[in-house]
């Protein structure tokens, strides 16, 4: 019996880590310069009558958001970026804008309405 008992005592034990977790408890922020550089506005629906709008990260972490309609430039709005943690997730705060980051490799998303299919995606860097 005593054997038995060691037993569940270390079965209570590796049930526990699993439960809590067996993590560092450090959570990965991404770096700024992560960010940086140029994003297009995505749309799942190619119906979707949304013109490409242009996003632009800068490292001195100032942003230029350009507003397209029919394809040409109708406005444009600027101001300051900010990455910070909701959560251990990160996000990506300008204007009067929050969104969830997503990234995956070298692919770089700020999730806009991932149910409907909407996204700025990194397209290359800026200087």
């Amino acid at each position: 019996m005593p054997q038995l008992r060691a037993y569940a005592l270390i079965g209570m034990f590796a049930l526990l880590g699993v439960i809590f977790g067996c993590t560092s408890g450090v959570n990965a922020q991404p770096k700024p310069e992560t960010f940086v550089g140029e994003y297009v506005y995505y749309s799942a629906d190619k119906g979707a009558p949304h013109d490409p709008d242009k996003l632009t990260l800068r490292a001195d972490r100032r942003y230029t958001l350009a507003h397209m309609a029919g394809g040409r430039l109708r406005s444009t709005e600027e101001g300051t970026w900010r990455i910070w943690s909701n959560r251990g997730q990160p996000q990506l705060s300008f204007g009067n804008r929050t969104y969830p980051v997503e990234i995956k490799g070298k692919r770089v998303r700020l999730l806009i309405d991932l149910d409907l299919g909407h996204w700025y995606e990194k397209t290359g860097d800026s200087g």
